[in-house]
């Protein structure tokens, strides 16, 4: 692959074609993480400050081998996931929402946020989808809501890939435990002190069911 900056576009000779983009997104294909890039045709590196357009532009997802464009153009593409060579799943933005996309496409519900943990990032099948103020865990696979309506989304435990247990709450600072097998608290509740200690010394979520037995 051969990168040339020329008349603000940016060119990228692949194998079999050279593409010419406005702007391309530092990860994936250019730092050997995955064979897929980032990029959009829309010319702004001539603007005074193009950093201020990156969201007023349209994405794709480029073979950065082939230079074969593998996806539609939308408002926003995360490099987290596919291009970054973490999972096979990427995060869209359309219109203010969010859902998570494989290159045969959309593969959730459109969402206010998805966090970045789980699901895409290839840590385990689960992702914090948020709605209307709140969160719930779902199943990337079979889109199965697991919990209740939460006030977090702690990136612990089970969206990691550690247990069937999430930290739950439903407001006021005070959380819990929660089980996705029961779909039940399995935990005394605890505050946020807590919360960071747990977080910060990467104890095991099973720690605080024993102290309720």
């Amino acid at each position: 692959m051969r990168v040339i900056e020329k008349d603000c576009f940016i060119y990228i000779e692949t194998a079999t074609k050279t593409l010419k983009l406005g702007w391309i997104l530092n990860s994936g294909y250019l730092k050997g993480e995955s064979e897929f890039l980032i990029g959009t045709k829309e010319k702004i590196k001539d603007k005074k400050d193009p950093l201020r357009y990156l969201n007023r532009v349209k994405w794709a997802i480029f073979n950065g081998i082939t230079g074969e464009q593998v996806t539609e153009y939308h408002d926003w593409i995360s490099p987290l996931g596919l291009v970054k060579g973490q999972s096979g799943f990427f995060r869209v933005t359309e219109e203010g929402k969010e859902a998570l996309f494989t290159l045969e496409g959309r593969k959730t519900e459109w969402f206010d946020k998805i966090r970045d943990r789980g699901a895409l990032t290839g840590e385990s099948c689960y992702f914090w989808g948020k709605r209307d103020g709140y969160y719930a865990l779902y199943n990337i696979n079979t889109g199965e809501k697991l919990t209740d309506d939460f006030k977090s989304s702690v990136i612990a435990g089970a969206v990691i890939g550690k247990s069937d247990y999430v930290i739950g709450s439903y407001g006021n600072e005070i959380f819990f435990i929660y089980d996705l097998k029961t779909k039940k608290k399995v935990s005394d509740n605890f505050d946020e002190d807590r919360l960071i200690q747990i977080l910060k010394n990467n104890e095991d979520l099973e720690s605080e069911i024993k102290k309720k037995v």
